[in-house]
């Protein structure tokens, strides 16, 4: 009678969850997961609750697995150094390259990111770029956030960008979107849903597409090497395909999607005025958002 009952435990229990309960030493301790302000896939909100696509989507991971996390906000750079020193677990979407497979191992993709150019929408109709190469034809200056990837075409070209001219760097998403507000530059490069979203909601700019389509990639957690979470990865993407099928993950993309959508669509319908800005002691102006609103830095 015993053997049955147990059977049938067995057959009615989620694979998942028959994982998660064999193997307890995964994660017998809260996994460290590293993130900044960049809507919409993380930050924090005012009550102090850690939100956004990526920490949802990491979450449904963590609760099919049973482990618990625990959020830490730093900047990228910080965060990708605790990860090859082993004093973090976990990184969130990121984007794969041969060097940070040296201290990290990546989960399946998770999700996928397009990268693209945008400009001022007052300046929409002035400016098109079709082709990597027109930014060097019509001498546009292109803003970038220092840290993060934009697809090969930026990073063939942006010592030659940098030697015209054409190149104007920043330590954050803030400060591109501020310089291209105040028409430091002629277009930004980003992620094609967490800059528009950031640009709206924390400095009232409204941003509109390039046609061009920079980079499509795809997306992953990032484990650290030095902590051995091998088996943690392997669990991780059996995790990862057991949502995908059942639609869980597309779900919370399409939530974060229309979320994104409707903020834009907002300020495109009542245009915000400009914001304040305060002069700084180098004489730069700084809009007065930047002080209590996000600040949203650079992607992983």
């Amino acid at each position: 009678m015993n053997r049955k009952i147990l059977l049938l435990i067995l057959l009615l229990t989620p694979p998942w969850q028959a994982w998660a309960q064999a193997d307890a030493s995964l994660c017998p301790t809260p996994l460290n997961v590293g993130f900044n302000d960049w809507a919409p896939y993380s930050w924090t909100a005012p009550q102090g609750e850690v939100l956004g696509l990526d920490v949802e989507m990491l979450s449904l991971v963590a609760r099919q697995l049973g482990c618990r996390l625990n959020f830490i906000k730093m900047p990228a750079k910080r965060a990708h150094q605790m990860l090859q020193t082993g004093m973090l677990d976990i990184i969130m979407g990121a984007s794969y390259t041969d060097e940070r497979a040296n201290y990290a191992y990546f989960s399946n993709s998770y999700r996928s990111e397009e990268v693209k150019l945008f400009v001022k929408a007052e300046r929409a109709e002035q400016i098109n770029v079709e082709k990597w190469q027109d930014i060097f034809s019509q001498q546009l200056k292109l803003l970038a956030p220092f840290y993060g990837w934009y697809g090969p075409d930026y990073q063939a070209s942006k010592d030659t960008l940098s030697h015209q001219g054409l190149l104007v760097l920043s330590p954050n998403t803030n400060q591109s979107i501020q310089m291209l507000a105040y028409d430091r530059g002629d277009i930004l490069i980003g992620d094609a849903m967490a800059l528009p979203y950031t640009a709206n909601q924390s400095h009232g700019v409204v941003l509109s597409p390039l046609s061009l389509l920079v980079d499509s990639n795809q997306i992953h957690f990032m484990f650290s090497k030095q902590a051995n979470h091998l088996p943690l990865v392997s669990a991780v993407n059996q995790a990862i395909d057991t949502l995908s099928h059942q639609g869980a993950l597309a779900k919370v993309m399409m939530k974060w999607q229309q979320t994104s959508l409707a903020h834009t669509q907002e300020h495109t319908d009542h245009p915000p005025t400009q914001p304040e800005s305060k002069p700084r002691p180098d004489g730069a102006l700084v809009p007065q958002a930047q002080e209590i609103g996000l600040t949203a830095a650079n992607g992983w």
